[in-house]
């Protein structure tokens, strides 16, 4: 009679060390181009893409971004202070009724479908009002969505606003490429990954832009190296 041979246990898997900390990258106004969010994709990495309403690619961005296993936002267009720069369409001016707020928010979550989240595009004037923004919000947190403030303004109260509603919120701390060059924009990569390794989180908006994404993978090493893991938006709101 064989002797029974004792069952080898598996070896285990080493477990993932901790990340040094965590940066969310939410890469603005796209769905007006479809090439553009493909070097996004190629990046393989969970970043957000937050998508204007209304324009010409919106639905189809939405779709790509999501079966690429990307989070998508509604980049919502509010107000600015200076008159001149036009919102274009779902734009919620400070003028509207809450009533007019909260139908135009919904026609625009309801042509970029999927979304998690809203982030505001402009809106130096719209995210400093808190009647406008109380509306805004009454429509995500009814939504079950999230907000991050992009902080176009020192005076903006969403965030807290946000907070005190109980919605899950963050704020942006980085912006990437307010200068439209690869130097400009390496540097402010370098400090969202500094803040990250700093603090434990980052929160970083750039554009959806091929140049911004491009020179993201260009750093993608940098961060690894650091320990510095990339997360989706949602993964920093609370």
């Amino acid at each position: 009679r064989a002797t029974p041979v004792p069952a080898i246990p598996a070896p285990e898997r080493p477990s993932r060390p901790e990340p040094a900390g965590r940066v969310a990258i939410i890469f603005d106004d796209a769905g007006g181009s479809l090439e553009d969010l493909e070097v996004i994709i190629a990046l393989r990495r969970p970043v957000t893409v937050a998508i204007l309403p209304g324009l010409r690619h919106s639905k189809e961005v939405a779709a790509r971004a999501r079966a690429a296993g990307l989070e998508v936002f509604l980049h919502l267009p509010l107000e600015p202070e200076d008159p001149t720069k036009a919102m274009g369409p779902g734009g919620i001016a400070v003028s509207m009724s809450d009533a007019e707020i909260e139908a135009s928010l919904r026609e625009s979550l309801a042509g970029v479908p999927g979304v998690v989240g809203v982030n505001n595009h402009m809106g130096s004037r719209g995210t400093a009002d808190p009647r406008v923004m109380r509306a805004v919000l009454r429509v995500v947190k009814e939504q079950n969505l999230l907000f991050v403030d992009s902080v176009t303004s020192p005076r903006s109260i969403a965030g807290a606003l946000a907070s005190e509603m109980r919605i899950p919120s963050a704020s942006r701390e980085v912006f990437l490429d307010n200068e439209d060059n690869a130097e400009a924009i390496r540097a402010q990569l370098r400090r969202a990954l500094t803040l990250a390794r700093r603090k434990g989180r980052a929160v970083a908006i750039g554009h959806a832009s091929r140049l911004t994404a491009q020179v993201l993978a260009e750093m993608l090493g940098e961060f690894d190296r650091a320990g510095i893991a990339f997360v989706p938006a949602s993964a920093l709101a609370r």
